[in-house]
């Protein structure tokens, strides 16, 4: 196992991880998990309009949503403000801090969640979705960043987790609080005045029903369910209040003092204590690497030369492992289930909204369980291991519902309730493609995104690779509806070889970063002695010297607080 650089890192390593991590942290534990309630309506959110979708009031409302595309639309529309979301809070981050950008996010997401649940017109409905996606994309950005910056070494891993775990679980309470709610009033709109409210294949008529009030489900059955999430976002919203700042970000402001505070609460020890002493330093060397960096880079190219050098040789390489991850993960197809879980249930031969929501319901469930595997056992068996065998077994699972209902489709589709049985089969594929999905591309990309850029560019690297996932989460969104109802089944062989593609991509090109250095990962991507790797550890090495961080193996070779300051004075003083 790779030793730590980082004498904070060292010194934590034996400290309790895990659960009794958690314990032993409970202030840390508790300011994660309770920034999670935005990962929880990002998920939620997500999870929320697929049962919506299929309930009989909405379709009365709204008859223009029931075609293919303009569901495509309706769906993907929040991936598009998502998208934008995540990428211009980034700078308001930096700009006005974590906490404040996460508040913001609760304000655009309160506006956004206010139209959809009040909208009378499509287009308030569709404004709603782009705005609330905003604020999600602002959420799914911010979190775990916030996360990362105030966990120590030996739980950040466990802490940032949380935001995955958040999601599935905020996607599973959506599924079922709409499986509830469609009960409201009855699972059926009864139009009043209309005698036959359906058309021949079943499907209810929107169109023709349009203008008359549902004498059965009621309008609360799925307006109450969009309007629900505002309360954990007030409730965010007013708990950071008393959430500490980023001590990274306190000290990218030079508000040293704060930071040491900071550091110092979220420790439970005295400022003056030597672990405390040095994490404030650690965190300190690490801003100056980032402020030199950027004057370096900055200084020789322009304002744009921090990101043109993204595309050098070596980092080129990292970028497209980085954002094919992204692309396979969405082309396996997890999020057409998540999106129109309902819809494909219905497919395989059942009419009924309530057993097509229970399936749906049942596929939440099964993604918060079997997320589980990937915290408790990545460090053990590797990022390759966990992605190579969930992407084999998503391409079983596609295949196998892709026999099925090229078989018995002809039967489902006369609507006489044959070969139910078989439509099981195909649902419970369904169910095992979630699992196998849950425990490896879910998490475990996100993991290796994060791994294989060096310091000096991991902000930029990874901004880009989010991007990625964003955009064609976007394509998925709008597509996936057309897809199945044009190719059919061919639509699960699709995504079968994506995933076969994505495991192939993971086995050829991609290095496991379990227990790996900086220097031996750009080793791999074809760096040399004078790489982006080597220059950054070089210049790290003379921060950490300035700063008495230098061959510190434990804390008592730290100097003390007024020999450090009297060192750094001494070196600012050189430097200017």
């Amino acid at each position: 196992m790779a030793v730590s650089q980082s004498v904070v890192g060292r010194t934590n390593a034996e400290k309790p991880h895990g659960l009794k991590g958690f314990v032993s942290n409970p202030y840390v534990f508790f300011t994660c998990l309770f920034a999670s309630l935005g990962c929880i309506m990002y998920g939620y959110d997500q999870g929320v309009m697929s049962p919506i979708l299929v309930m009989e009031n909405f379709e009365n409302h709204f008859p223009l949503f029931m075609g293919s595309t303009i569901q495509g639309w309706l769906v993907a529309a929040l991936e598009l403000g998502a998208w934008a979301g995540a990428l211009i809070n980034g700078v308001l981050a930096d700009r006005i801090s974590r906490k404040y950008a996460m508040m913001v996010a609760v304000i655009i997401f309160t506006l956004g969640t206010g139209l959809q649940a009040g909208a009378q017109t499509p287009a308030y409905f569709f404004a709603g979705r782009i705005i609330g996606g905003i604020g999600i994309g602002m959420f799914s950005m911010v979190i775990p960043l916030y996360q990362a910056e105030i966990a120590p070494p030996e739980l950040r891993g466990s802490l940032v987790s949380l935001q995955q775990l958040s999601i599935t679980v905020g996607t599973a309470v959506a599924f079922w609080l709409d499986y509830g709610m469609q009960f409201v009033g009855g699972v059926t709109c009864n139009p009043e005045g209309v005698d036959n409210p359906y058309l021949v294949s079943g499907t209810y008529n929107a169109a023709q029903n349009h203008g008359h009030t549902c004498l059965g489900q009621k309008t609360i059955a799925w307006r109450l369910p969009l309007a629900l999430q505002i309360i954990p976002a007030w409730i965010l919203f007013f708990g950071l209040f008393f959430f500490p700042f980023s001590p990274r970000w306190l000290m990218m402001k030079h508000r040293d003092e704060e930071a040491k505070s900071v550091i110092s609460r979220l420790r439970r020890l005295p400022e003056n204590d030597p672990l405390v002493q040095a994490e404030y330093l650690e965190i300190k060397a690490a801003v100056m690497f980032d402020e030199e960096t950027e004057r370096e880079l900055v200084g020789a190219g322009g304002v744009w030369a921090p990101w043109k050098s993204l595309f050098a040789p070596n980092m080129l390489k990292r970028l497209v492992l980085g954002c094919g991850m992204m692309i396979f993960q969405q082309f396996t197809g997890i999020n057409a289930v998540l999106y129109y879980a309902p819809q494909i249930f219905s497919s395989f031969g059942f009419t009924s909204t309530k057993t097509t929501l229970l399936a749906t319901g049942v596929t939440g469930i099964l993604q918060i369980i079997f997320t589980l595997p990937s915290v408790l056992f990545l460090d053990k068996f590797g990022r390759k291991t966990f992605l190579i065998i969930g992407a084999a077994g998503m391409f079983l699972c596609h295949i196998i519902v892709a026999i099925v209902e090229g078989i018995y489709k002809p039967q489902w589709d006369l609507n006489e309730g044959l070969a139910q049985s078989q439509g099981w089969v195909a649902i419970a594929f369904i169910w095992l493609f979630a699992v196998n999905f849950a425990y490896s591309w879910g998490p475990v990309a996100w993991v290796l995104a994060q791994e294989i850029f060096p310091n000096s560019q991991r902000s930029r690297g990874v901004s880009i690779v989010a991007s990625t996932n964003w955009m064609f989460n976007f394509v998925i969104g709008l597509t996936t509806k057309d897809m199945l109802n044009s190719m059919k089944y061919g639509t699960y062989i699709f995504f079968a070889l994506f995933s076969a593609m994505g495991g192939f991509f993971v086995w050829k090109f991609a290095p496991e970063t379990k227990d790996k250095t900086l220097e031996e990962l750009d080793i791999f991507f074809g760096g040399a002695m004078d790489s982006i790797a080597e220059t950054d550890r070089l210049r790290m090495l003379r921060i950490n010297e300035s700063l008495g961080l230098a061959g510190v193996e434990n804390l008592e070779d730290l100097k003390s607080e007024k020999q450090i300051h009297a060192d750094h004075l001494e070196v600012d003083s050189t430097t200017a």
